[in-house]
């Protein structure tokens, strides 16, 4: 599927009012009485990966085959209509567009909700199953049991982003009505909330409804990362930064990184042949993240890491 997929209204996706146990397993193209089985398949494993800042982030990812099941789940719930403000978890758009999508704003405020996904609750989960998509209960348990682990979303499943907004959809939803009541656009990128106006806004007041929506569905902001821009000031959304003069640019921080790694890899004899693959691809991969913002960025550096063996 591409971003120019057909979408189509919740109650035509195939899963809507699903009943019974064999229409699906029909539905996540397993064999008969493989349901049955799920439980064998239910294993996680744990590790980490940096943050922007350094510190680990601990992901929780599925077995192969349950996240063979899982992206079935996700090819079948992705078609769906959802508000333009979503982009997380949707084909085709990415942390970039979340960027873009402010790119003609002067005032932002930036909010994170504080450690989203296992503060996600499997009730939640389950009643999208049953309230929204209208599955019988014991078909939207087993639903539940595949896409959620320790009664949270995991943070490395294909369905997690999604099955997130879906889960507190009505949260975000309000969300999205109190933006309005400031005359600010609203974006959604997993628990990254971008609220940005051309005119000025009352960034506490906003702040504090926000506070109090949250909490009425036991999450709260992450009071460390939330931050008012005023005009004329660059902006950091979701690892772009959006200029005064309304362009989008590759972060400073991921600026410097690059530079720093090219640093350590010139002078390469003092690394082992698994540490510097290790660092020549991690290297390329930052390269990559810039040039998606700014694809002639680093011209020279990327060139030079494109000749390392």
């Amino acid at each position: 599927m591409n971003s120019a997929m057909h979408k189509y209204e919740i109650n035509q996706c195939a899963l809507y009012k699903c009943s019974s146990k064999k229409r699906l397993e029909h539905l996540l193209l397993l064999k008969e009485n493989e349901l049955k089985q799920i439980k064998q398949y239910t294993r996680y494993y744990n590790f980490s990966t940096p943050k922007k800042d350094g510190s680990p982030r601990k992901i929780t990812a599925p077995c192969d085959k349950l996240k063979k099941i899982q992206r079935r789940i996700l090819r079948l719930l992705s078609p769906i209509k959802r508000p333009d403000w979503l982009i997380s978890g949707e084909r085709g758009k990415s942390y970039i567009d979340n960027g873009k999508s402010h790119i003609n704003s002067k005032y932002f405020l930036t909010m994170d909700i504080k450690n989203f996904y296992p503060n996600c609750q499997r009730e939640y989960v389950f009643r999208f199953f049953t309230d929204v998509l209208l599955t019988a209960p014991d078909i939207a348990k087993i639903l539940t049991d595949i896409i959620t682990y320790n009664n949270g979303i995991p943070t490395g499943c294909p369905t997690s982003q999604l099955i997130a907004y879906y889960a507190y959809e009505n949260m975000f939803k309000s969300i999205y009505e109190i933006s309005l009541n400031y005359g600010c656009k609203f974006t959604l990128y997993v628990d990254d909330m971008t609220f940005s106006s051309n005119f000025p806004f009352d960034p506490k007041k906003l702040e504090q409804e926000i506070d109090i929506q949250l909490r009425r569905y036991n999450h709260k902001p992450k009071y460390s990362k939330v931050k008012y821009y005023p005009a004329n000031t660059y902006k950091l959304v979701t690892g772009t930064t959006v200029s005064p003069d309304n362009k989008l640019l590759v972060t400073n921080n991921l600026r410097q990184k690059i530079v720093e790694n090219f640093k350590i890899l010139k002078n390469y004899q003092k690394l082992s042949n698994d540490e510097r693959k290790k660092k020549i691809d991690s290297l390329k991969g930052q390269i990559q993240a810039a040039r998606n913002v700014n694809k002639t960025i680093f011209p020279e550096i990327n060139r030079l890491t494109n000749d390392l063996k």
